[in-house]
């Protein structure tokens, strides 16, 4: 019989951690009889909009040191970064349009017309696509990111945030507008409405489990994160953590579920089997976005009234580093490790 199958969440994460240690002695001994003349290569940058700043801070993420930061217009608010690391899209709310940074050279080299007041962006799986969620227009902007031009536009009462289904079908876009709270379900493949949750109070952030089932979403004064089941489309559970819920991101195998609580200044751990909180860490103040390292070993936390980012081991659940950034960090992305082994140290670099 496999005693693993019935091991406890806190037992299975202490073996994870053991496994990441190994891992770990591993990787300093192949370090230590390396060759002299190996160059290491470059670690993976994250990217953050700095909301006050009007700018995008570039962090290595080997050093967790801020190497530079980008302008871009008032008020930069989503962030969708490619699946080969190369581009990087940010909406700014007090503009009308999505800039599209060059990560091989951190500067801008495109701006793209959306319509007032862009919110929250999302990427389709195939990456064909970036959603923009243009809060001032009660639309939803469709840009092709061949050609980073617009080529469609779907209602939706006041968008905030945008999560698509692993498939690419389906685009559930959280609706804020007084008296149309809910998640508004469209069809990617014709542009339709499929569907509507109706919402008691404004959606905030939302994110699927990487196989589809679940989509977990904060709710404006709610202190839970809400779990519907997609195949429903109905709330079956609540799970409570600390006050004001924000942004919910499941890790790449699903094993977890993170969420921020903007009011008690945690990364709450939740095990999706369960829907139990696992554990509990202290970051900085008014935690507001989540993003994953490259390997999926380390959670950055934007703090956007602390001004820093939060470095958070997952193995050891405890901030190992704190990044100041600028005035009011919100949304953050960071490099696919993809990205990192088709590139030399030097692309990296600004030329």
């Amino acid at each position: 019989m496999n005693s693993l199958i019935a091991l406890p969440v806190h037992n299975r994460r202490w073996l994870k951690r053991l496994s990441i240690m190994l891992a770990a002695v591993i990787a300093i001994s192949v370090f230590v009889f390396a060759p002299s003349n190996a160059q290491a290569p470059a670690a993976p940058k994250a990217y953050v909009g700095i909301f006050k700043d009007n700018v995008v801070a570039v962090i290595d993420t080997g050093t967790n040191k801020v190497l530079s930061t980008i302008p871009v217009p008032t008020g930069p608010h989503g962030l969708v970064i490619t699946a080969d690391g190369h581009w990087v899209y940010v909406s700014s709310d007090g503009d009308t349009k999505v800039s599209v940074i060059d990560t091989s050279t951190d500067t801008v080299t495109d701006t793209i017309e959306v319509g007032k007041a862009p919110h929250g962006l999302a990427l389709t799986p195939d990456g064909k696509q970036v959603l923009v969620a243009v809060s001032g227009e009660d639309k939803v902007a469709v840009i092709d990111t061949s050609t980073n031009k617009v080529t469609a536009q779907l209602s939706a009462p006041k968008p905030h945030n945008i999560a698509i289904t692993p498939d690419g079908k389906l685009a559930y876009v959280a609706a804020q507008k007084d008296g149309a709270t809910g998640l508004v379900i469209l069809n990617l493949t014709d542009g339709t409405q499929a569907g509507v949750v109706p919402l008691d109070t404004a959606p905030r952030a939302l994110n699927f489990s990487p196989d589809g089932k679940q989509l977990y979403f904060t709710v404006l004064n709610v202190d839970a994160v809400q779990v519907l089941d997609a195949a429903t489309n109905k709330v079956t559970t609540q799970i409570p953590v600390g006050a004001s819920p924000h942004h919910p991101l499941f890790t790449a195998d699903g094993e977890y579920a993170l969420v921020v609580s903007q009011k008690t200044n945690e990364l709450n751990i939740i095990d999706p089997k369960t829907n139990k909180i696992d554990a509990k860490i202290t970051v900085g103040t008014l935690p507001h976005w989540i993003a994953l390292s490259a390997d999926g070993k380390m959670a950055y936390v934007t703090n956007e009234n602390s001004n820093d980012v939060s470095v958070v081991d997952l193995a050891q659940d405890k901030v190992v580093a704190t990044i100041p950034v600028g005035q009011a960090p919100r949304k953050i992305v960071i490099q696919p490790a993809v990205a990192m082994a088709e590139m030399t140290p030097e692309a990296t670099t600004a030329q």
